[in-house]
């Protein structure tokens, strides 16, 4: 009797059991199209031994061939407004601007639609860390995903033997609100904090917004 309750709690841990598989088509399931959206972030980078410098990226992509973006630092200010296979870029304190062909390289920030490190390298299967929370290890670091919430919490990593740790917070319906990373070697710590302030759909965006 026994052996019989034994083998049934096996089954139903293995029934229930998390895996890698799972994590990575729930990470899928965002509701945006990559490809159609507005967003507005800025990213701080701040040392122990530096003042803080931000960039600020207000980004509208309406299909694969439209984007409006405005990029502001201490030291630039520009717009540029792809149409196809032409660019438009505009010195936004100069005012002089030049039309360019466009290569089709999209912006960094729309990593921000569908970060899903899990895409890439090889994962092991997730283990119980503690509660809802799982460990999974990779190529690419130690993820921790909060199986209930479904999202990734924090990874930690070694870049060229520097530990790195990346912190994740989120808005109530579960989208991304901030990303911290955090660096340290040989005394110094740098952190570069993204704050994502928006973050929707831009499938009704007016064309007009990419004519020039």
């Amino acid at each position: 009797m026994r052996r019989i309750a034994t083998l049934l709690l096996f089954a139903v841990v293995i029934s229930n059991a998390l895996t890698l598989e799972q994590v990575k088509a729930d990470l899928k399931k965002i509701p945006l199209a990559s490809d159609s959206v507005e967003m507005n972030i800025k990213t701080t980078i701040s040392t122990t031994l530096t003042q803080p410098q931000s960039i600020t990226i207000y980004m509208v992509r309406k299909g694969p061939s439209k984007i409006y973006s405005e990029i502001k630092m201490p030291l630039m200010s520009q717009r540029s407004v792809v149409n196809g296979n032409r660019m438009k870029v505009v010195d936004l304190n100069t005012g002089k601007s030049q039309v360019l062909p466009y290569n089709g390289e999209v912006l960094d920030a729309m990593q921000y639609t569908n970060f899903n490190p899990l895409d890439s390298g090889s994962w092991q299967t997730p283990k119980r860390f503690e509660g809802n929370i799982y460990t999974i290890k990779g190529t690419s670091g130690t993820l921790y995903y909060d199986a209930k919430k479904k999202r990734i919490e924090k990874v930690f990593a070694e870049n060229d033997g520097k530990p790195v740790e990346t912190l994740f917070t989120y808005n109530a319906d579960n989208s991304l609100k901030s990303m911290k990373v955090v660096v340290s070697a040989d005394g110094v710590e740098a952190v570069v904090l993204t704050e994502v302030f928006r973050l929707r759909n831009s499938t009704n965006f007016p064309d007009k917004l990419f004519e020039f």
